[in-house]
């Protein structure tokens, strides 16, 4: 069972499950990959108007912890705690920011970093 979608070479998208707090534990929520940026929605409805929060790849880390989940950090303010339904799932998020990742620092250090926008931010 997939529930991730590859709409595009540039964009992937699906649910993950994200570390909210100690009160709610993993919450899901949408994510979507695209131009270098992980964003994520509470829900799909919500990406024509609220952006929960974004990371941009060119600088972020990403950590494999278990077979499900995974950690993605800009090594300073934001750090996402995520598990997807799966290994399977999990190994083509991380197969997807890796890539996605690549071609932001490679769009950074040519100077063509126009396409990375980044979503305002409002509390979860």
């Amino acid at each position: 069972m997939s529930e991730s979608k590859h709409s595009t070479s540039d964009q992937y998208k699906g649910w993950l499950y994200k570390w909210t707090n100690y009160i709610k534990g993993y919450q899901k929520r949408w994510f979507v990959l695209q131009n270098g940026l992980l964003s994520y929605y509470r829900n799909q409805a919500e990406m024509t108007h609220t952006c929960r929060g974004t990371i941009n790849l060119a600088n972020a880390f990403i950590h494999t912890e278990d077979s499900c989940s995974f950690i993605i950090s800009n090594g300073s303010t934001q750090t996402f705690h995520l598990k997807a339904s799966s290994e399977i799932e999990r190994q083509r998020w991380v197969t997807a920011l890796e890539l996605a990742k690549t071609k932001a620092i490679t769009l950074m250090e040519s100077g063509k970093n126009h396409l990375f926008f980044i979503c305002p931010q409002v509390p979860q």
